[in-house]
């Protein structure tokens, strides 16, 4: 661990707080909807959502720990498009509060407070990789 902040800039603090919010909110996304789901899983889980979530942010911390420069860029774009993908799903739940109708399902509650989970993963992310990682 030593050897990883040794000699470390804010973009990799930055990296690693996006993969480490990433990683957290990817186990509490699938624990906490396989915990509240029905017989049928809800209607805004996914599982490539999670998958990306996860791997994006397995991707950042191995390149900040080989120390390779691109990784800030694929981790990102994994983020990116898990973030895309859950905001996609979020409509569903969304449709039903905004007009008074029950008909697709899903809890919107847990579905905007995970778009500001993974949301703050991409820009922290984001942010990251333009700024300088190593001194």
């Amino acid at each position: 661990m030593k050897r990883l902040l040794q000699d470390g800039k804010p973009g990799l603090y930055l990296s690693l707080a996006a993969a480490l919010i990433a990683l957290v909110g990817a186990a509490a996304y699938v624990a906490i909807y396989m915990a509240t789901a029905a017989p049928d899983v809800d209607r805004v889980f996914s599982w490539l959502t999670f998958g990306l979530m996860a791997g994006g942010a397995v991707l950042t911390l191995a390149g900040e720990w080989l120390r390779l420069p691109f990784t800030p860029i694929l981790g990102g774009a994994c983020f990116a498009v898990a973030l895309a993908n859950h905001l996609a799903e979020t409509a569903y739940p969304l449709a039903d509060v905004l007009t008074g109708v029950p008909f697709f399902g899903g809890n919107p509650v847990l579905a905007v407070a995970f778009c500001v989970v993974f949301g703050t993963a991409a820009i922290l992310n984001v942010a990251g990789a333009f700024t300088a990682h190593r001194a």
